[in-house]
């Protein structure tokens, strides 16, 4: 099966599971076609089929089998408040959440670090990457893992990465509240259970604005249905939540199993930091909060900004997180035991090996879907 059967076969099936917004998957599909990097974001289910040829050696290790984040990459991190108050940095999506091999969200995190540089121009060195990777991995380890709070004194040269990302109160809110972008509708114009799962956001006798949210940040899950709901409590101050539809991991398709619910709620409540309060899942359908201090933080326009995010300290945050991630499911000496085991029977750069198959198989599917989508929209655009 290539790139082309699969991403056919896999949108059939997600439209099995939930209601697709056709024009957002052709958005989806421009933006694959653009770069490596966003062809990587959007093509999980592609990436797991890939997974099993170029990396049998570590997929076949049932023993390091647990609950990971599955569709892991460099734009999977952000920041929120806690129940504290106390800002907070770590994954923040986990759409994909599934049953694999720990090494899978290392490969593919480290894979999309060097894909993210070369679509800004840096140039970062593969050993490099995985060094840092693995040295964060291995502390988060050693720290049964723990929070990383961008306030602490410790933690605190990761504040630059954060402070050119967010935005002031009045620039967030009038993006969120674009009327084209983001349409205002009814409540009864929200799928059945929606308006509950709300509802306890918002104080008792509110009455919140909704929103349908047509051009929504993100990629993997573009073309699902997100909605917004919103109260004003003062100048440029809003209680807002924001709703994503959730359904099964792509491995669920790639085994052709009977479709499940997502994993995403199991794996938010087994993780070791300090939770989003307001990140929760309801039924088919993820709840997070919109605020300028609740993001996810993505590739920046200025090359001078992206060179923060490939600085040691954050990549060495981000194996720490993966770290906090796994340790839901297995204790740190089995994990200290696992890799190395790795070690010792694929030799110290596996992870350097592993992530450039990955990547040659990822610029090579992108090749062929580039070549695809090209003569698709052309015929598209002569009708």
């Amino acid at each position: 099966m290539n790139v082309i059967e699969s991403t056919l076969f896999y949108e059939s099936w997600l439209a099995d599971q939930t209601d697709l917004q056709n024009r957002r998957l052709d958005v989806k599909h421009a933006r694959m076609a653009s770069n490596p990097f966003p062809f990587l974001r959007g093509t999980f289910y592609r990436w797991l089929q890939r997974w099993r040829k170029e990396c049998d050696y570590l997929h076949s290790r049932h023993e390091d089998v647990l609950l990971a984040v599955g569709d892991l990459h460099i734009e999977n991190f952000g920041i929120w408040r806690d129940s504290r108050s106390r800002l907070v940095w770590g994954i923040n999506d986990f759409d994909e959440a599934c049953q694999v091999p720990f090494t899978l969200d290392l490969v593919r995190l480290a894979t999309s670090i060097i894909l993210a540089a070369e679509a800004v121009e840096i140039e970062v060195p593969r050993n490099q990457v995985s060094h840092l990777l693995l040295a964060g991995y291995q502390d988060g380890l050693e720290a049964a893992g723990a929070p990383i709070l961008l306030e602490a004194e410790e933690r605190r040269e990761l504040l630059a990465f954060v402070s050119f990302a967010t935005k002031p109160p009045p620039s967030y809110w009038a993006e969120r509240f674009n009327d084209d972008d983001n349409p205002e509708i009814a409540a009864k114009e929200l799928p059945r259970g929606l308006e509950d799962a709300f509802r306890p956001a918002f104080p008792r006798g509110s009455t919140p604005v909704y929103r349908r949210q047509r051009k929504p940040t993100g990629l993997g899950s573009l073309g699902r249905r997100r909605f917004m709901a919103a109260l004003k409590r003062g100048d440029a101050d809003y209680i807002a939540r924001e709703a994503k539809a959730l359904v099964p991991s792509a491995l669920s398709w790639l085994e052709m199993r009977p479709a499940a619910i997502s994993l995403a709620g199991t794996l938010l409540q087994r993780i070791v930091r300090s939770p989003d309060p307001c990140l929760q899942v309801h039924d088919r359908w993820l709840i997070r909060q919109a605020a300028p201090e609740a993001l996810k933080i993505e590739l920046p326009a200025s090359r001078e900004e992206s060179h923060l995010i490939f600085a040691a300290p954050l990549l060495n945050a981000m194996g720490f997180e993966t770290a906090n991630v796994h340790l839901g499911s297995r204790s740190p000496k089995e994990l200290e035991t696992a890799l190395e085991g790795l070690r010792r029977q694929v030799g110290e750069d596996w992870l350097v090996t592993a992530s450039a198959r990955m990547e040659k198989a990822t610029r090579k599917d992108h090749q062929a879907w580039l070549k695809y989508w090209r003569r698709h929209s052309k015929k598209s655009g002569s009708r």
